[in-house]
């Protein structure tokens, strides 16, 4: 839920901007992503069923993003007549102060936990001992609610997007909706694996020829590494020399419409001018959250956008790189 908290701040403002032109502000659409975050949240904690019961942000030893977090924990807090107690810990914290009793229920120092929300742990980087490797093992073996659990953090990964590019797999998916599969598979694109790539010498030659119509990404999810153009053929080959075909996966390309949009940059042109107009690309993503217990689903919720627009010479469009930037849709 990356800036679901944020996502609507641009409509925000493009609303203050609209009112000398009132005629517009219809073409501004609500956006509840920071509502459906809370609310998710929210529900979790209330769904564990101990009002004394805390909640922990884990977050990197050393977090830039701080500002999200907050808004997010002033949300939390402002919710009725609940106490709420939340604590933003490392995995260091964790463990130092964490542990399980005999019914696996968390506890951090004397509070005991309802919900573990991950800020940190979607980078390999973030595990590098042993210890923190096993304090991530006893979060997920605890009782409190975890967002994300570990099985939709994996859900995430390239490797099951690439899943559900065969036909097999959504037929165990869709079962008595077949009709279904089709309309899925349209919206899909290319994907192949690294081995797939060494043993087709066809798809190894499209990738010499126009290696633009192809990104290679890691499996996981954040952190970027997002490779293109002239030297993807010598990414690819270092890959395999490392031993690191697994981590890798081979997509092709989608090219979204460019428009010109207006950036404030934080480096003037050479007119000394902070206001330029560029050639910009945008993605649209649909917020949804989802609690289940065994199969069970006990809260779903769909609400929001988040529109990342970043210069259309880009192959990344991170925010928190710096690439790309947050957004928002004006309907025409």
């Amino acid at each position: 839920m990356g800036y679901g908290n944020v996502a609507n701040t641009p409509l925000e403002v493009l609303r203050f901007l609209k009112r000398i032109r009132h005629e517009l502000l219809s073409q501004l659409p609500e956006n509840e992503s920071y509502d459906l975050v809370i609310n998710t949240l929210f529900e979790s904690w209330k769904i564990y069923n101990n009002s004394k019961a805390i909640i922990l942000f884990i977050v990197p030893e050393k977090e830039f993003n701080i500002g999200d977090q907050m808004l997010i924990e002033k949300g939390l807090l402002s919710h009725g007549n609940y106490s709420l107690l939340i604590k933003h810990v490392t995995f260091i914290d964790i463990c130092r102060y964490c542990f399980l009793d005999s019914k696996g229920i968390l506890y951090f120092g004397d509070f005991e936990v309802a919900l573990i929300y991950y800020r940190s742990g979607y980078d390999p980087k973030h595990f590098y001992n042993e210890d923190i490797w096993q304090a991530y093992i006893m979060l997920e073996s605890s009782r409190a609610i975890k967002c994300p659990s570990l099985r939709y953090h994996l859900a995430g990964m390239k490797c099951f997007q690439l899943a559900l590019t065969e036909k097999k797999f959504l037929e165990k998916i869709f079962q008595e909706h077949e009709q279904y599969i089709d309309d899925f598979q349209d919206i899909l694109e290319e994907m192949f694996t690294i081995d797939q790539i060494i043993n087709d010498p066809i798809l190894q030659q499209r990738i010499l020829d126009k290696p633009e119509s192809f990104y290679l990404k890691q499996s996981r999810e954040g952190g970027g590494n997002v490779y293109c153009g002239p030297l993807l053929k010598e990414h690819i080959d270092k890959i395999i020399a490392n031993k690191e075909s697994n981590r890798y996966f081979l997509m092709s390309r989608i090219y979204p419409p460019i428009n010109t949009g207006l950036i404030r940059s934080s480096r003037p042109n050479n007119n000394n001018e902070f206001i330029l107009e560029k050639q910009i690309n945008s993605e649209l993503g649909i917020f949804g959250s989802l609690i289940s217990q065994d199969g069970t689903v006990i809260y779903e919720r769909v609400g929001g956008s988040l529109l990342r627009s970043k210069l259309a010479t880009n192959i990344e469009g991170g925010i928190a790189s710096g690439q790309g930037c947050i957004d928002s849709v004006f309907l025409v």
